[in-house]
């Protein structure tokens, strides 16, 4: 009797608990119709993005997905790992989505593969929540050229569509929405505008904004919102902050609200948030100068008849000696009628006032991404008030020491990516008798409101389990201690990025536990050049990378601005990486411009990448159906991808 028909559902089951989802359809999906009942969670919603060879994706699309096509409702796919899936994806499926797709979600996609997929895949669908995350190195450039076509695409031709959730390096602007206001022009030439009637009536919106100014335009016309969650970038005050008045939007119970506009002031705020009349729910994620969101009294004001209400507001301003204490946020209005807990954390450079950080913000802190500046001094709940952060996915920490990050870190046990800016043990109470007094001064909750403020605690790190992506931005001057403390407690850590000269330091260090540890679980490997490389530093320096880094299945170099005869250096990079026996599946060599590689598209571009590769001497090369039918070469001007 075969496999399929003999092994029981309970254990296949069990085995998928192991597997990536992609690997789950490539080992049981289509194979006869019990196994795709057994697996139909995985059939139904579609997840591709780990690494395979091409070859395997390549059965996937044109095998295993046509089988159960008519059975996807939603499908998520991400750039993430290999990065050019997407344009593999509309090459093999003759640019249709599935017919039953109600959720479509694509991430790290740049902006121009962003207009191509929404553009030959979107009106031709029925979805009716979409989900992008662009990443783009020159995504201003970018959208200058796409902004406006995306956003009339986006809103207008979808009558299925409720649910828009934009995020990452897009930002939609006065100019991009201006289709809007031209909807009802009378004018027969106004770009072809469709009538708004056409419009899309969204309930659900998550989109980046350059300022206050595109949001009244955008609201005039999405009056049926539900759920509406704005970022507003840096916009330098060259804005008007003044709202046109608009409808209020009656509907609308939840609004979440990002700015890193410096300049965005309390009154802004309370002037948007008198056209939400039935809000319930309201979170805030600011830097900014204005005070006045510092004091608890005054922003009593703005949220007193809400639900919910969370937020997380830093500056970069002295707090004084009443905000340290939080002395407003400690009445009865915010302890006892809501039961709304706040905590903040400062820095206080005597000698440069440019150093000073103030960052306050709700328990349990209510954002997936949380950071973790120049932190010296907490003003903490005790710890019967203080619950996990469970919902916190990334942590960005920077320029401060152990002890004093090593909490948020125990009450964050689901984040899966750490960043580390020159992040450094303090030699001054680890492992000390100070230490141990520190931890009992916070183990007996002396407080008068339940609060303590105390300098942070050196204790040991917890187990990260969830942890998989480490970002290694800066490492203190020949310290690596707390990375390789960090390492030690990420057991499921695959994925490190990291730049060269740290690399190098990490290479040398004579703990070679380290470099065992490191050899084992990283799979995906960035590393981000601090210089022009020379085809003498290729040479020398690949090597003593695959040696530590052998099981790496994807590799990923960003050149450095500075770099020279950029052809020559790609060549040199390709040749030495596949000239060894290594794991590799996929290489992505990024330029730090849009036209770092323009020279190789016009001496031969895929033609001449192929050349390098049977230069290499891998022998996989010099069988002709393998470039043929087991290579994939992306090239434009500012990326380099081998799929192999």
């Amino acid at each position: 009797m075969s496999f399929e028909r003999s092994f029981p559902d309970e254990i296949i089951l069990e085995i998928c608990r192991y597997l990536h989802p992609i690997d789950i359809l490539l080992s049981f999906g289509g194979l006869n119709y019990r196994l795709n009942q057994t697996i139909s969670d995985f059939i139904y919603h579609v997840h591709l993005s780990s690494i395979i060879s091409y070859e395997n994706y390549l059965h996937l699309l044109r095998m295993i997905l046509p089988s159960i096509w008519s059975l996807i409702q939603s499908l998520k796919i991400s750039n993430c790992q290999v990065p050019c899936l997407t344009k593999l994806f509309l090459d093999n499926t003759d640019n249709i989505l599935p017919l039953n797709l109600k959720k479509l979600s694509l991430f790290h996609l740049n902006t121009n593969e962003i207009y191509n997929f929404i553009n030959r895949l979107m009106n031709k669908t029925i979805i009716e929540e979409l989900i992008i995350e662009c990443s783009d190195i020159d995504f201003a450039k970018q959208q200058e050229l796409y902004g406006f076509k995306m956003a009339q695409m986006l809103f207008f031709h979808h009558p299925t569509l409720k649910s828009i959730e934009l995020r990452g390096d897009i930002v939609f602007d006065l100019s991009h929405l201006s289709f809007l206001s031209l909807s009802n022009s009378n004018d027969s030439d106004s770009l072809n505008i469709i009538n708004i009637d056409q419009l899309c009536i969204l309930r659900r919106l998550t989109i980046p904004l350059q300022s206050l100014s595109s949001l009244h335009l955008l609201l005039i016309y999405q009056s049926h919102l539900e759920y509406l969650n704005v970022h507003i970038g840096d916009a330098k005050s060259i804005y008007d902050y003044k709202i046109t008045p608009f409808p209020p939007l009656l509907n609308l119970q939840e609004f979440h609200f990002r700015s890193d506009d410096l300049s965005i002031k309390f009154e802004n705020l309370f002037e948007l948030l008198t056209y939400f009349p039935n809000l319930k729910s309201l979170s805030l994620n600011l830097t900014t100068e204005c005070r006045l969101f510092f004091d608890g009294n005054i922003l009593q004001t703005l949220v007193h008849r809400l639900d919910s209400f969370q937020f997380s507001i830093a500056r970069f301003l002295q707090p004084t000696y009443e905000e340290q204490t939080l002395s407003t946020f400690y009445t009865p209005f915010w302890l006892d009628t809501k039961k709304w807990y706040t905590q903040c954390y400062w820095h206080i450079d005597e000698e440069n006032l440019d150093s000073d950080y103030f960052h306050i913000y709700s328990v349990p802190y209510p954002f997936s991404n949380f950071d973790i500046y120049k932190c010296t001094n907490e003003n903490l709940l005790s710890k019967d008030k203080l619950k996990s952060f469970t919902k916190v996915k990334r942590l960005d920490l920077s320029e401060t020491s152990d002890i004093n990050i090593i909490p948020f870190l125990k009450h964050c046990p689901y984040v899966h990516t750490i960043c580390l800016n020159d992040i450094y043990d303090d030699e001054e109470n680890y492992g000390t008798d100070e230490e141990e007094d520190i931890t009992d001064q916070n183990d007996e909750n002396i407080s008068i409101n339940d609060i303590q403020s105390t300098y942070s605690y050196q204790s040991t790190l917890p187990i990260l389990s969830y942890v998989r992506y480490l970002i290694l931005l800066a490492l203190p001057e020949h310290d690596l201690e707390f990375f390789e403390r960090l390492v030690y407690v990420t057991p499921n850590l695959n994925r490190l990025s990291v730049f060269f000269d740290d690399l190098l330091e990490i290479i040398h260090i004579p703990q070679q536990n380290l470099c065992k540890i490191l050899q084992n679980r990283i799979y995906q490997l960035e590393i981000n050049l601090d210089y022009s490389w020379s085809s003498v530093d290729i040479r020398r320096d690949i090597p003593k990378i695959l040696r530590i880094f052998s099981n790496i299945t994807s590799l990923t170099i960003s050149l450095h601005s500075s770099q020279k005869r950029s052809s020559i250096i790609v060549k040199e990079i390709i040749i030495h990486l596949l000239k060894y026996q290594t794991n590799l599946i996929c290489i992505n060599i990024d330029g730090d411009s849009i036209i770092a590689f323009e020279q190789i598209l016009k001496q031969g571009g895929i033609d001449l990448i192929k050349t390098w590769l049977i230069l290499s001497d891998n022998n996989r090369f010099k069988c002709q159906d393998y470039l043929k039918n087991s290579t994939f070469i992306e090239l434009n001007s500012s990326s380099i991808t081998i799929w192999l």
